[in-house]
C-alpha cells in the first residue's frame, strides 16, 4: 500500500464519508490537538491575553457552537464541499478560526474603548452563534423530536457532578468545586450518559473505537459512566499537582479547556442529535 492509499483509507475517506474513526486518525488527531494547545498557549501569552478560569468559561459557548454545527452537518442540511468543513477534524480548525478571530476583534475593540470587557463580548458572541445554529436545526429538522432526552441525559449528569462537588472536601479535592473543574466533570459525564442512551437504548452507532471496544466487552455503554468520571478526576488531580510546582498556570487552564473540548463537544453533539432526531 502506497502512502497516498494509506492516507486516503485512514483519513480522507473518513472525512468524505463521515464514517467511524480508526486507530490511526484518532491518535493523529489527539497529537495535533495537544500540539495545537501548546502553540495556542504561547501565542496567547505573546498577545498578553490572560488565560484563567474566566477565559475557559467564556470559551465554552464556542465549544457548544461546534457541536451545534456538527449536528447541522449530521442532519444533511449542508451540502458538499461545505459539509466537509464541519466534519472532524476540519471542524476544529473552522471553530478555532471563528473563536480566535472573535477573541482578537473583542480585544481590539476593548483597547479602542468601544467595549468595556472583551472577554464578555467574546463569550456573548459564541452564545449568539450557537443559538443561531439551534434555530437552523429547529427549522430544518423533522418533527420527530425527542425533548425528553434532555431530562434523561442532563439530570443524571448534573446530579452526579453536584455529588462530586459535595464530597470533594472528604477526598481532599476541594478544588473540584471550581466552575472550571466542575464543568470538565459534567462534560465527561454528559458524553458518557448520552453515549449510553444513544447506543444502548436508541440504536445509535458509537464512532469512537476505544469506547466501542469497552462497550463490546461489557455489553453495555453504562460502563463508560464510572470510567469517564474516574478518568477526568485523575487527570484533574495530575493537573493540580503539576500546577503547584509551576509558577505559570496557563498550561493548567488550557489543558482543562482541552478536557472540556473533548468531553463537552461530543456530549453536546450526542445530546442535540438525539433531541432533534438526527
Amino acid at each position: 500500500m502506497s502512502l497516498i492509499d494509506f492516507i486516503n483509507r485512514n483519513f480522507i475517506e473518513g472525512i468524505v464519508n463521515d464514517t467511524s474513526y480508526n486507530h490511526f486518525d484518532m491518535i493523529t488527531y489527539v497529537i495535533i490537538l495537544f500540539a495545537g494547545v501548546l502553540a495556542i498557549t504561547k501565542l496567547l501569552n505573546k498577545l498578553r491575553i490572560k488565560v484563567d478560569e474566566e477565559f475557559v468559561i467564556a470559551t465554552i459557548p464556542f465549544i457548544f457552537m461546534g457541536s451545534v454545527y456538527r449536528v447541522i452537518e449530521d442532519a444533511d442540511i449542508l451540502k458538499p464541499p461545505v459539509k466537509y468543513f464541519f466534519i472532524t477534524p476540519l471542524i476544529f480548525f473552522v471553530i478555532f478560526a471563528i473563536c480566535f478571530g472573535t477573541l482578537l476583534v473583542a480585544r481590539y475593540l476593548e483597547k479602542r474603548k468601544k467595549i468595556k470587557n472583551y472577554i464578555h463580548t467574546y463569550a456573548i458572541t459564541g452564545l449568539i452563534l450557537s443559538l443561531a445554529g439551534v434555530v437552523i436545526l429547529i427549522f430544518n429538522t423533522s418533527s420527530t423530536w425527542n425533548p425528553g432526552i434532555l431530562v434523561y441525559a442532563l439530570v443524571p449528569a448534573i446530579a452526579l457532578t453536584e455529588i462530586v462537588k459535595k464530597i470533594s472536601p472528604v477526598i481532599g479535592m476541594t478544588y473540584l468545586r471550581s466552575r472550571m473543574y466542575s464543568f470538565a466533570i459534567f462534560s465527561f459525564l454528559l458524553d458518557s450518559f448520552t453515549t449510553y442512551i444513544g447506543v444502548d437504548l436508541l440504536g445509535y452507532t458509537n464512532k469512537h473505537p476505544f469506547s466501542s471496544f469497552l462497550t463490546s466487552i461489557v455489553g453495555t455503554g453504562a460502563v463508560l459512566i464510572p470510567l469517564s468520571l474516574v478518568l477526568v478526576m485523575l487527570i484533574i488531580l495530575m493537573l493540580e499537582k503539576d500546577s503547584t510546582r509551576e509558577k505559570n498556570t496557563d498550561e493548567k487552564y488550557m489543558l482543562t479547556l482541552t478536557l472540556i473540548v473533548l468531553g463537552f463537544s461530543m456530549g453536546a453533539r450526542n445530546l442535540l442529535a438525539m433531541v432533534f432526531g438526527v
